[in-house]
C-alpha cells in the first residue's frame, strides 16, 4: 500500500474529506478489475468470487455506513479493522488457491490458519448483512448455521449427522456450497454487470428521457399524474428491479407532482410503491432474483423473461385501470402543467437511448450470454451518449458510473452471501427435503392449499427483506414440494418470485411502502394497505399461471391468445368493480357482477370464461343504458 493509502487508512474522522478520492478510485479500480474477471478472464469461480466478496467487504466497511452519507464521514476504528481483515482474507485466498482447488473437502484437513480465515469470513459477511440488509436476514442465517452445527442433538426427523466447526467452515467457506455458492455467483456476474448498465443508462440522461416518455404517453390522459408515476416507475424498474431504490428514485419527483394536483399523500405513496415493486417481475431485466432463478433452475434467463411478459403486463394494467376508473369517478381532470413534451419531439431529441435498450433485448433473445449482453449494452450507452453535447460521458463520468455501480452492489452482496449460508446449511443437513415433505404432508397432496401455504411463507419471510433473500429462502423451502405436486419447475419458481416481490408492499413490514411513505409524509401502514388494494391482481396472477401455463406463454398460439384476452378482460372488470365505475357509477349489484365476472375470467377454463363473459355483457348493457 502506498504512503497515501496508509495515511488514509489510519486517518481520523476529522480527515473525512481525504477519504472521498481514495474510496472513489478504490471503487473504480475494483469495478474495472471485476469487469475483466467476469467478461475476459478464465479465473476459477472460487477465486473469482473470493476476490469479489472481499473487495466488496473492504469497500463497504471503509466507505459506507447506513447512518451516514456515502463518503461523508471517515470510518471508525472497528470498520477500519474489518476492512483490513477482509482484504487480508482475500490476499490469503489468492495465495492458497491452488491448494484449495485440488483438496478434497471434508477429507483433506484445514490448517489452523484456514480455520481462522474461514471464521473471519463468515463473521464479516454476517456483519455486512446486519449493516445493509437488516437483522431479519442475519438472524435467519445464524439460526440455520446453528442448526447445521447443533442439529444432531434434535430428536426425530430434523436430526442430522454431526458436523464439527472445521467441517462446517470447510463447506461454508472453502467450497462453492456456502457463501461462495450460486447466490453470490449471480451477484458477482449478472447483477454486477446489469447494475453497471443501469447506472450508465441513467448517468447518460436516460432517466429524464424515461420521465419525459411517461409524461408524453400518459400525462394528457384521465388521471394523468398517477399514470405518469406508474409508467415512469415501471420504466425505471424494468432496468433496475429494486423496489426500494425505484420507489425513492422516481417517488422524489412523482409523489410531490401527484400531491400538487390533488392526490392524498397516502394515495401518492401507494401508487409509487406498487409501480416500483413491479420492476422485479417486468422484463427485460426483472432484477437479481430472476438471475438467481436462472442459476437455480438451469432455465435460460431469456426464457424466464419471455414467460414473465404477460404476467408483468397484467401487473401494471391493474393499477392503471383502477386509477383510470378512479379519476373518472372523482372527476380528476388533467392539469395543463402535467403535459409532457410531444412524443415525436421527445424521440427526436433522445432516440439514442433506445439503441442500447433494443440491443440488450436483441442480444438476450439471440441467446447471448447475459453478462456479455449487459457489457455490450453498457458500452453502447457510453457511445450513444456522445450524440448530444449535454449527455456526453467523459472519463470522469464513466469513473462515477463505475464507482456508483460498486457501491450499489453492496446490499445485494450482503443478501446473497448470507443466503449462501442458508442454502449451504439446507444442502449439508438435508433440511430442504424435510421441509418439502412436511409441506407436502400439510397440504394433503392438494395443490391449492400448498400454493396458499407457500404464498404465506414467502410473504412472511419477505417482510423487511430484499427480494433476492425472500426468493432464495422460499425457493429452498417450498419449491421442491410444489414440484412434487406436479407443478413445472418454471411455474413453481415464478410463483415464489412473484410473492417475494409482493412482500415489498405487504403490511406490516412493506419496505417499498415505507420508502414512499417517508417521501409523501404519510402513515406507512396506510400506504401499504392502499398499495395492496392497487396491486390486488398481482396476488391472483401467480395462482392463475400455475393452473394455466398459457399465461406464461407455454402452449399453442390459440391457448395463449385466449388466456391473454380473458385475463386482460378480467383485470379490467376487477379494477372497475373495485372502484365502482365502468362507464358510469356502478350500483351495488353491478359492482358485485363486475368483481365476480373479473375473477371468473381470470380463472382459466371454458366453464368459468362463459359465465364471466355473460356477467360482463350484462353490466356493460346496464352501464350503456345509463350513459345513453
Amino acid at each position: 500500500m502506498t504512503n497515501l493509502g496508509a495515511d488514509l487508512i489510519f486517518s481520523t474522522a476529522a480527515d473525512h474529506t481525504r477519504w472521498k478520492p481514495f474510496l472513489h478510485w478504490f471503487a473504480v479500480v475494483f469495478s474495472i478489475f471485476q469487469i475483466w474477471l467476469v467478461v475476459l478472464s478464465t479465473v476459477d469461480p472460487l477465486l473469482q468470487r473470493a476476490i469479489f466478496l472481499t473487495g466488496i467487504l473492504t469497500l463497504a466497511f471503509l466507505g459506507h455506513r447506513p447512518e451516514r452519507s456515502a463518503y461523508r464521514d471517515a470510518p471508525n476504528t472497528v470498520e477500519i479493522m474489518e476492512a483490513m481483515l477482509a482484504a487480508g482474507c482475500g490476499a490469503y485466498f489468492f495465495s492458497q488457491i491452488d491448494r484449495y482447488l485440488y483438496r478434497w473437502p471434508l477429507v483433506d484437513s484445514l490448517t489452523d490458519v484456514d480455520i481462522v480465515v474461514g471464521a473471519l469470513m463468515l463473521l464479516l459477511v454476517l456483519d455486512l448483512t446486519r449493516r445493509y440488509v437488516g437483522w431479519a436476514v442475519l438472524v435467519i442465517a445464524v439460526v440455520f448455521a446453528a442448526y447445521a452445527l447443533a442439529g444432531h442433538m434434535l430428536p426425530g426427523v430434523f436430526s442430522h449427522r454431526v458436523y464439527t466447526v472445521p467441517e462446517f467452515l470447510d463447506q461454508m467457506v472453502f467450497t462453492l456450497n456456502g457463501i461462495f455458492g450460486a447466490p453470490l455467483a449471480v451477484a458477482a456476474t449478472y447483477v454486477f454487470m446489469f447494475v453497471i448498465f443501469g447506472v450508465a443508462l441513467f448517468h447518460s440522461g436516460a432517466g429524464e428521457f424515461f420521465m419525459g416518455l411517461a409524461q408524453s404517453l400518459a400525462a394528457r390522459a384521465t388521471g394523468g399524474a398517477a399514470k405518469v408515476a406508474v409508467i415512469s416507475c415501471g420504466l425505471f424498474g424494468m432496468f433496475s428491479g429494486s423496489p426500494t431504490s425505484d420507489a425513492v428514485t422516481t417517488g422524489t419527483f412523482t409523489i410531490p407532482f401527484m400531491k400538487r394536483v390533488g392526490y392524498k399523500a397516502a394515495e401518492a405513496g401507494a401508487i409509487v410503491a406498487v409501480a416500483a415493486t413491479g420492476g422485479g417481475i417486468m422484463p427485460p431485466i426483472m432484477g437479481s432474483a430472476a438471475f438467481l432463478m436462472a442459476e437455480f433452475t438451469g432455465i435460460r434467463y431469456v426464457n424466464i423473461a419471455i414467460a414473465a411478459t404477460l404476467p408483468g403486463i397484467l401487473y401494471y394494467l391493474c393499477p392503471l385501470a383502477q386509477l383510470h376508473f378512479q379519476a373518472l369517478k372523482e372527476n380528476k381532470e388533467t392539469a395543463p402543467e402535467q403535459a409532457g413534451p410531444p412524443f415525436r419531439e421527445l424521440i427526436a431529441r433522445n432516440w439514442q437511448f433506445v439503441i442500447p435498450i433494443l440491443a440488450l433485448s436483441w442480444l438476450l433473445l439471440t441467446a447471448t450470454n447475459p453478462v456479455k449482453a449487459a457489457g455490450i449494452a453498457a458500452a453502447l450507452t457510453v457511445m450513444v451518449s456522445w450524440v448530444r453535447p449535454e449527455t456526453r460521458m467523459g472519463l470522469s463520468k464513466i469513473a462515477d458510473v463505475l464507482d456508483e455501480s460498486a457501491r450499489a452492489t453492496v446490499m445485494v452482496v450482503g443478501a446473497t452471501a448470507s443466503a449462501g449460508i442458508l442454502v449451504g446449511s439446507f444442502a449439508i443437513t438435508g433440511l430442504g427435503g424435510k421441509f418439502s415433505g412436511m409441506l407436502f404432508e400439510m397440504a394433503g397432496q392438494n395443490l391449492l392449499p400448498a400454493l396458499i401455504i407457500t404464498m404465506i411463507i414467502c410473504l412472511i419471510l419477505g417482510m423487511g427483506m430484499p427480494t433476492p433473500s425472500a426468493y432464495i429462502l422460499t425457493a429452498v423451502v417450498a419449491v421442491p414440494a410444489l414440484v412434487r405436486l406436479g407443478i413445472p419447475v418454471l411455474s413453481a419458481h415464478m410463483f415464489v418470485l412473484y410473492f417475494a416481490c409482493l412482500s415489498a408492499i405487504t403490511p406490516p413490514v412493506a419496505v417499498a411502502a415505507f420508502a414512499t411513505a417517508g417521501i409523501a409524509g404519510a402513515d406507512p401502514n396506510e400506504v401499504g394497505f392502499r398499495a395492496v388494494r392497487l396491486g390486488i391482481v398481482a396476488f391472483l396472477v401467480p395462482f392463475i399461471f400455475v393452473y394455466q401455463p398459457a399465461l406464461l406463454l407455454r402452449g399453442t398460439v390459440v391457448e395463449v391468445v385466449i388466456a391473454a384476452a380473458t385475463s386482460i378482460s378480467g383485470v379490467i372488470l376487477l379494477a372497475a368493480g373495485i372502484e365502482g365505475w365502468l362507464m358510469a357509477r356502478a350500483l351495488w349489484w353491478e359492482r358485485a357482477m363486475l368483481l365476480a365476472g373479473g375473477i371468473l375470467l381470470l380463472i382459466p377454463g371454458l366453464y368459468t370464461d362463459i359465465p364471466g363473459v355473460i356477467l360482463a355483457a350484462a353490466v356493460l348493457t346496464s352501464q350503456w343504458r345509463k350513459r345513453a
